[in-house]
């Protein structure tokens, strides 16, 4: 990875332990380990522990404080912009967090850019739960990230890393409540663990960095690349000189003789690290480029030597005919080499922002957990039991109908994640509500007619390879092939403010629906239904979405172009949606990376006038 920063390359680790080797991540780490006061960074000083990657990549103390000043200065070094006071900030602002994580009265915010972190610390209350990813994107904010926000080569290496352990972050409150006691744990186990074992989710990214992407076999499994590189293939390394070592296991002689623990170790043959080659080997999908260091040949190396002029491959045995310059080019793709396997709910991030889009779904940034979290899914889980038993639903009068629906939740189909309590119990009587006022409206409906709730789909536009999943959350079957499509929208409750659609986006989200439903599902959609569920005024609880021909051919154009500004890599943009909130000056105060993000128009948005 050096090597190719000093060619001027942006190289990115996307998993495994040497995402934890790169000083923009462990500065984070650093403070994240000051704010809930850890004194040192536990392991062992060797291998792959969190003190052992420190020393190779700082060379000093394993210390939050430590990490935090060293970790600046070779950022500044490495070209990332810092101020010559960003460790120092970053210093007292931890120490502000730590104190208002104990309980303690906080002041002095001098300097302090982030209103939303000021508003936390003046906080009076006791904290009975904290947000880990609240936090991180803080400390993003605080030590102005926004200026590392661009597209060279260094820059987007470190965002990207940073997003990376955006998700990790994400990892430790996924479970449910972090309690201010806990939370201290909880950076100790991600320390411990990360730095050794640390794993992003493998699946296919959306849309790849436009970086050489640097991975251990083992991590690359699953995955395809148009380019691979599988270097140092050397003796004792390929296969692995340990591959035959029976393992030392610390149990008794029984427990060996039914794990049959000489069977864990490779056989004379090395058939598992041959398997392990086989991995690598067929990861590339146009070019494969092979290579070993020293004068030591591995077995496989030499085998492979063989093989390659056999398929048409090349070996260079001189290093006068090995390449000796490297170049930068940036990635360019096509609709041949890249399908984009993508849904609406991605799209609509892009249509709305694209650097949204660049920051959520290229680099892996996690937005922050809201308390109601869970509310749509829970209401849409409700509505998907109604449409599966409607005739039943529509017998039930007020009461049992309550009472059902009650029972619903009990069995677990509304799980409130993050929110306990008052706000729960709100929560839950709200959506019995809207659930019933829905049941009592659309009686006749449900009483005559079936429906297919939640009917999954994947349709592929072939023009630009777009390959749309996704589900319709009810399908009306009115007189089949004769559907319509029905949509809800649980927009009352406080943790859908983020995912409100516009008119428009709805009417191209419900035409996907219909695209898929005539192409892939055999049906001849004749309308679509957003319904919106817990609306009091009549005249807008209905939108009627139009399926013909005309309408059907505008939603794909749409998908298709934003495909190709997405191949194309456009990601550098402000928002083009006006804010849902018209108190707002722009989109960007509804954004959940708005702390952060490098755009003018993020930049404009928290100008001090904001404040």
């Amino acid at each position: 990875m050096q090597e190719l920063e000093r060619a001027g390359i942006p190289a990115v680790f996307r998993a495994g332990p040497d995402l934890f080797a790169q000083p923009e991540v462990l500065l984070f780490v650093g403070a994240l380990g000051r704010m809930v006061e850890m004194p040192v960074f536990l392991g062992a000083q060797w291998g792959t522990s969190l003190p052992a990657r420190i020393q190779s990549v700082l060379a000093c103390q394993p210390n939050p404080d430590d990490v935090i000043r060293t970790a600046c200065t070779v950022l500044r070094a490495s070209g990332l912009p810092m101020k010559s006071n960003a460790a120092d900030h970053l210093l007292r602002v931890t120490g502000l967090i730590q104190s208002r994580l104990k309980g303690e009265p906080v002041s002095g915010f001098d300097g302090i850019t982030t209103p939303s972190l000021v508003a936390w610390l003046r906080g009076k209350n006791k904290l009975r739960r904290v947000f880990p990813q609240q936090l991180f994107q803080w400390l993003l904010a605080e030590a102005d990230v926004q200026a590392w926000d661009t597209a060279t080569p260094r820059s987007v290496s470190a965002m990207f890393h940073l997003g990376q352990l955006s998700k990790l972050i994400k990892g430790l409150e996924t479970p449910g409540w972090s309690d201010p006691s806990d939370f201290k744990y909880q950076v100790i186990a991600l320390s411990l663990w990360g730095s050794d074992n640390g794993r992003t989710d493998e699946a296919p990214l959306l849309v790849p960095p436009d970086a050489v992407m640097i991975s251990t076999v083992h991590s690359a499994k699953g995955l395809e690349y148009p380019v691979v590189f599988l270097a140092d293939v050397c003796s004792q390394r390929f296969p692995s000189s340990r591959a035959r070592t029976t393992p030392s296991l610390p149990f008794g002689t029984p427990f060996q003789q039914l794990a049959n623990v000489p069977a864990l170790a490779d056989n004379a043959n090395y058939d598992d690290e041959r398997r392990l080659m086989y991995v690598a080997l067929t990861r590339a999908e146009r070019y494969l480029f092979v290579s070993k260091s020293g004068s030591k040949m591995s077995q496989f190396f030499r085998e492979l030597t063989a093989l390659f002029p056999q398929v048409g491959g090349i070996v260079s045995t001189t290093p006068a005919t090995v390449p000796q310059s490297v170049e930068y080019r940036p990635c360019a793709y096509d609709a041949a080499t890249l399908r984009l396997v993508t849904s609406f709910s991605d799209l609509r991030y892009y249509l709305e922002c694209s650097h949204d889009f660049y920051l959520r779904k290229v680099l892996g940034f996690a937005p922050t957990i809201d308390q109601a979290f869970g509310y749509g899914r829970g209401v849409h889980n409700l509505m998907r039991a109604i449409h599966s038993d409607p005739k039943r639903w529509a017998a039930l009068d007020g009461p049992g109908l309550a009472r059902e629906l009650q029972g619903l939740i009990k069995q677990g189909l509304f799980y409130l994640r993050y929110t306990t309590g008052e706000p729960r119990d709100n929560m839950e009587r709200r959506a019995v509500q809207i659930v019933s006022d829905y049941v009592r409206r659309y009686a006749g409906e449900l009483s005559t007619l079936n429906f297919e709730p939640e009917r999954e789909f994947e349709t592929l536009l072939e023009a630009e390879e777009v390959l749309i999943s996704g589900a319709i959350d009810v399908i009306r079957l009115d007189n089949p092939p004769r559907v319509t499509l029905v949509d809800f929208k649980s927009g009352h409750a406080e943790s859908d403010v983020s995912s409100k659609l516009d008119e428009a986006e709805m009417k191209l989200q419900v035409s996907l629906y219909g695209l898929a439903a005539k192409r892939e599902l055999e049906y001849d959609p004749e309308q679509g239904l957003v319904r919106y569920l817990g609306e009091d005024d009549k005249t807008k609880q209905e939108l009627a979405v139009p399926l013909d021909n005309e309408a059907l051919a505008e939603a794909r154009k749409v998908v298709v172009d934003t495909a190709k500004l997405i191949r194309d890599r456009k990601f550098h943009a402000g928002p083009t949606r006006k804010p849902r909130d018209e108190r707002l000056p722009s989109r960007c105060g509804e954004c959940d990376f708005r702390a952060f993000c490098g755009q003018q128009a993020a930049r404009d948005f928290r100008k001090p006038s904001r404040k």
